[in-house]
C-alpha cells in the first residue's frame, strides 16, 4: 500500500497514472472527495455548515435531483478560513477514509492489483499514512507547478499559494516520506524513476503478504 503525497500541482496524478500501468490499483482520494459531497447525509451536513450558498443552483435544495454543491464556491470559504476547513474536513475524512477501506478490502479479494497506491494530497494531515507501507513524495519547482495549476485550473499565483497554506510544509512532507520522485516536466525521467521505486518494492513487501517491507510498516 503505497501513500503517495507531493506539493499541489507537483504531478501525482501523473505518477499514480505510471504506478497504474504497472498493475497498481488508484484510488484518487479527490475523487472520492468530490463523490461524497453529493451523497447523503454528506450533502445535508456540508449546506448545513456552509449555507446553501454553495449550491450550484441556490433554493434547488431539495428534489429528486438536487442540485450539486459548487466546488468553487465551497473552495472560496474554506481556503480563506482555517476553522471552515477543520469542519470541513471533520465532515468528509472519516467518510473517505471508511470508503477507501472498502475498496481495498474489495480488490484485495479480487486479487488482481500488483500494489494500491492512495493518491491523497492530504494523506498526512488525515492521517491516512497508517493505512500505507510505503509513503512517497512527489516533489517538482514551484514555477512548473504553478505554469500547471494556471493551465489546468485557472489558479493565481495566490490561489495556489493560499491551498498551499492549507497543507503542510513541504519539507515536512518530505521529511516523512521514504521515498522521493521528481516530477521536473521530463516524462522519460519520471517513468525511470517510478519504475526504479517499483523495483525496489521486492515481493514479500507487496500488500496481502506477511512479511513486513524493510524498515518496519507503518499500517496500524
Amino acid at each position: 500500500m503505497i501513500g503517495l503525497i507531493g506539493e499541489i500541482g507537483g504531478g501525482k496524478s501523473r505518477t499514480a497514472a505510471i504506478m497504474a500501468a504497472r498493475g497498481a490499483f488508484v484510488l484518487d482520494a479527490d475523487l472520492v472527495g468530490h463523490a461524497l459531497l453529493n451523497q447523503t447525509p454528506v450533502r445535508e451536513q456540508v449546506i448545513a455548515r456552509f449555507g446553501p450558498e454553495i449550491v450550484s443552483a441556490p433554493g434547488e435544495t431539495e428534489g429528486p435531483t438536487p442540485a450539486p454543491i459548487d466546488r468553487r464556491a465551497l473552495g472560496a470559504i474554506v481556503f480563506s478560513n482555517p476553522e471552515a476547513l477543520r469542519d470541513l474536513e471533520a465532515i468528509l475524512h472519516p467518510r473517505m477514509r471508511k470508503t477507501f477501506e472498502r475498496a481495498i478490502a474489495r480488490e484485495e479479494r479480487r486479487g488482481k492489483a500488483t500494489a494500491f497506491v492512495l493518491d491523497a494530497a492530504v494523506l498526512l494531515e488525515a492521517g491516512w499514512e497508517s493505512l500505507c507501507d510505503r509513503v512517497v513524495f512527489v516533489e517538482a519547482p514551484r514555477v512548473a507547478r504553478l505554469e500547471r495549476v494556471s493551465r489546468d485550473r485557472g489558479w493565481s499565483d495566490e490561489s495556489l499559494s493560499r491551498r498551499e497554506r492549507s497543507q503542510w510544509p513541504s519539507d515536512k512532507k518530505r521529511g516523512v516520506a521514504d521515498s522521493i520522485i521528481v516530477n521536473d516536466g521530463d516524462l522519460d525521467r519520471l517513468e525511470g524513476q517510478v519504475a526504479r521505486f517499483w523495483e525496489s518494492l521486492l515481493p514479500n513487501d507487496r500488500p496481502g503478504r506477511s512479511s513486513k517491507p524493510s524498515g518496519g510498516t507503518r499500517r496500524r
